[in-house]
């Protein structure tokens, strides 16, 4: 017997029972017995699809889904978003209890004691932890339901994880908006306190200029009271201010939307100074009132008293500057003006290199002041002002320094005067003492060497004899000069031109430069005649020019120039020497000083004496890069 499926065209399905079986008659025979099952496939065929939908909502679903075995709790199946959320992969789950994979175990007995009791849980808030130790929130539902004969339970998990931060956060939020509420209520009490109380006067008015608001000050400013104020008109209230500096600054306030603050004398109160602010608003104006009169009365003394500093700055025969951080001109007064030569417009915010160039010893000095916050003084001669000697003070500032300038030429030229008197008193005194001792027995010594020179016996000896007697004549010039500084007569003086002088001059000089392998440049300006000693200027221009050839090395250019200068003539005569020492600056014209091996340190000394007997004055400055000698002539 066997059994045979079979479907006719309309769908109907039967299942038939064959039988092979035999007559009586021994003839074989078949019995088929037909059973309609087309009922039963067609509810198997709805079960299938509804566990095919189950098993897709299952897995495909949003939120969490796990299915236990209820005998052993064990997982039968999970979701993906199951593992997805729990970190865990199927092999982890299946086969364990929620206990092994990180659930409390009071948290499931509870789960299942609900389950038992209710026949279902829903809306079940609990905690979860995942594999990495991660917490989120869930509301569990779960139901019991029955898998191929078997009693399992099916829990669906809503994570709101996020949810609860939001809610949390929010309800931070609102406790924080409630407190900063009740603060601000606090504040505002406050500050309506303070604003009530405060020293100074304040009030409030509307768009029709009603007073809303008046603190205590106010009612003293205002002479009336709260109560009188409030809601009434400010212009009838206190008709006074029509038409003054008040009513135009409100209403400027209030036209152009824009705080305004003036000073105002009080109409109501004598001799009361208010600096009064105005402050505009969509609801009206607030007006604040604060008494300077004290202030004001101190900015007028600080105001006197800057107008007399002014004054004495102004009227000092002295040059006083200030200079800020940018090394520009903040203020300068009268004595710098004419120092300058310009006008303080034209001298205002110029920085100090581009108005004339700063001595180097100058600028370290101020940049001393600057960098290390401490004063300084110290003397320059400045080119730029006339070659003229200055004490310079310099002072630190908040904003920069500032610079006092004495001049003190006159000092100067009074302290080289004595020390050239005293260097003349002593070579005079010396002169006086021993030339013509010395002179006498020399001339007795050289009469004897020329005499023997000429006796047969000391042919041999001439040569000597010569070289005694020149080093004799050597004495004798020193001793000239000597005389010649110390000499008390007066120099004869005749009118004439320098120029002539230096022309007479110039075949000796060339011839000098020529064997010394150097040149020489004259640049003779158009100059007057000057009252002069022909043969002490001759003395003078030969003494400085072979010390300025001495100084140079082979083919140096030595420069002699003549000019007019701030009403005087200038004698320039320029080397391209190494310069004078800065230790032996102090010693220059010093009698029997000199840095040469065969010099005898008058040549200067004497230069000294003849610019003294023309009036003249000599000064020099020296660098690495040569010496410049400037003999300065009076016009008469």
């Amino acid at each position: 017997m066997y059994k045979r499926e079979m479907a006719t065209e309309g769908l109907w399905h039967f299942v038939t029972d064959l039988s092979n079986i035999q007559k009586p008659s021994c003839v074989d025979a078949c019995v088929a017995i037909a059973n309609d099952v087309t009922v039963r496939n067609r509810e198997q065929e709805t079960l299938r699809r509804a566990k095919e939908r189950f098993s897709k909502a299952f897995q495909l679903g949003p939120h969490m889904m796990a299915i236990l075995r209820k005998s052993d709790y064990r997982y039968v199946d999970v979701n993906c978003r199951f593992l997805e959320v729990r970190g865990y992969t199927r092999e982890d789950v299946i086969g364990k209890t929620p206990v092994e994979i990180g659930v409390l175990e009071s948290e499931v007995l509870q789960i299942m004691e609900y389950l038992e009791i209710q026949g279902s849980v829903q809306n079940y808030e609990y905690s979860l932890v995942t594999k990495y130790g991660a917490i989120c929130t869930v509301i569990l539902s779960a139901e019991i339901i029955h898998i191929d004969d078997q009693e399992c339970i099916l829990f669906a998990y809503n994570d709101v994880t996020e949810m609860k931060r939001m809610e949390k956060e929010k309800v931070e939020q609102l406790t924080k908006q409630l407190k900063l509420e009740a603060e601000l209520s606090q504040s505002n009490q406050l500050i309506a306190d303070i604003i009530t109380n405060m020293p100074d006067a304040f009030y409030v008015v509307d768009n029709q200029w009603r007073f809303t608001f008046v603190n205590k000050m106010a009612e003293e400013l205002l002479l009336k009271t709260r109560e009188e104020l409030l809601g009434k008109d400010g212009w009838e209230m206190i008709p006074q201010v029509k038409g003054s500096l008040v009513e135009f600054n409100f209403r400027k306030a209030k036209k152009d939307c824009l705080p305004v603050t003036f000073e105002y004398c009080s109409i109501l109160h004598k001799d009361i100074w208010y600096q009064v602010t105005a402050y505009p608003s969509q609801h009206g104006l607030s007006v604040y009132y604060r008494d300077i009169t004290e202030r004001k009365s101190e900015r007028e003394k600080l105001i006197k008293s800057q107008a007399e500093v002014a004054s004495i700055l102004e009227s000092m025969t002295d040059f006083f500057c200030a200079i800020d951080r940018n090394w520009q001109i903040t203020y300068i007064n009268r004595a710098g003006e004419i120092a300058f030569g310009k006008t303080r417009d034209e001298l205002l915010g110029k920085k100090m290199a581009d108005i004339y160039k700063v001595n180097d010893t100058a600028l370290f000095h101020y940049k001393e002041v600057m960098t290390e916050k401490r004063s300084v003084t110290f003397e320059i001669i400045s080119e730029a002002l006339g070659n003229k000697w200055f004490e310079i003070s310099a002072y630190p500032t908040e904003t920069g320094m500032t610079c006092y300038f004495r001049d003190i030429s006159g000092r100067k030229m009074a302290q080289d005067q004595m020390a050239r008197l005293d260097r003349l008193n002593l070579v005079g005194q010396l002169a006086a003492g021993i030339a013509h001792e010395i002179r006498n027995p020399m001339t007795t010594v050289r009469g004897y060497l020329q005499l023997l020179g000429e006796k047969p016996d000391y042919v041999a000896q001439k040569s000597t004899f010569a070289l005694m007697i020149s080093e004799i004549d050597r004495a004798n010039s020193i001793i000239t000069e000597f005389l010649s500084l110390a000499q008390l007569k007066q120099t004869k003086l005749e009118s004439q031109n320098l120029n002539d002088i230096l022309n007479q001059l110039y075949p000796l000089l060339e011839a000098d430069t020529f064997i010394q392998n150097k040149q020489i440049c004259f640049n003779l300006g158009e100059i007057p005649n000057l009252e002069l000693n022909r043969k002490e200027i001759f003395q003078l221009v030969l003494n400085l020019s072979r010390n300025g050839l001495e100084a140079m090395e082979e083919r140096g250019c030595l420069t002699i120039n003549s000019y007019v200068m701030n009403g005087k003539v200038v004698l320039a005569i320029v080397d391209e020497g190494s310069g004078i020492p800065q230790e032996n600056i102090s010693k220059v014209g010093t009698p029997f000083f000199t840095t040469k091996d065969n010099g005898t340190g008058l040549g200067l000394a004497t230069c000294f004496k003849i610019a003294e007997t023309h009036n003249a004055k000599i000064h020099f400055d020296s660098s690495p890069q040569g010496t410049t000698f400037l003999i300065l002539f009076p016009i008469l």
